[in-house]
């Protein structure tokens, strides 16, 4: 008992006392927390021993989403996907970043980037216009290449594909000749008999 009251004592300063009802309904919860983290385990376990036991891997390809978790984002290099349009300010930060990162070695990167931006709203109107036109032009440019390598890409595939359909065709007429060769013998064997 006096134990109990010792204990209650020290906790009346800081928290309300709890009784045994709630430290057991405390413990209650965490058992059966525990008993349903188990048994979500057990359940993922034997749907991926169907999913294999069953050849059913091209219908689950992801595990369902868990709940708290988003997906990572893929990320993919395709060569094809639309570029985003070179503006005049990304056009003077790609030139003026290396040289504020030189005259200012202890910048970080998120000052130097600050720095950049400052140097640029300090440019009058004319001058932002003509960054902006070296822009377009470049953009104008790059977009000449890319068309000219799309071009090449495109003469490239129909050229693998006619090597495919001649290689093909090449084969069925093999096949043909040895088809008739052997209607041929059997013809002649045929006659003989």
């Amino acid at each position: 008992m006096a134990e109990a009251e010792a204990t209650e004592e020290k906790n009346a300063g800081t928290k309300a006392p709890c009784d045994a009802t709630t430290i057991a309904f405390v413990s209650f919860l965490r058992s059966e927390a525990e008993a349903a983290d188990s048994r979500a385990k057990q359940l993922w376990a034997q749907a991926e021993k169907l999913i294999h036991d069953h050849g059913l891997e091209q219908h689950f390809q992801s595990a369902p989403k868990k709940p708290g978790r988003k997906p990572k984002r893929k990320r993919t290099n395709d060569p094809d996907r639309k570029k985003p349009k070179l503006t005049g300010y990304t056009l003077f930060m790609k030139e003026v970043n290396s040289t504020v990162r030189e005259e200012n070695p202890s910048l970080g990167a998120q000052n130097v980037v600050q720095r950049v931006a400052q140097l640029w709203n300090e440019k009058s109107d004319e001058q932002k216009q003509e960054w902006k036109s070296k822009a377009e032009d470049h953009s104008n440019e790059n977009a000449k290449k890319d068309e000219g390598v799309g071009k090449e890409k495109a003469t490239l595939e129909r050229e693998d594909d006619n090597e495919k359909v001649n290689a093909d065709k090449a084969e069925d007429d093999e096949k043909v000749n040895a088809d008739k060769a052997e209607d041929d013998k059997k013809d002649q064997t045929s006659e003989v008999v």
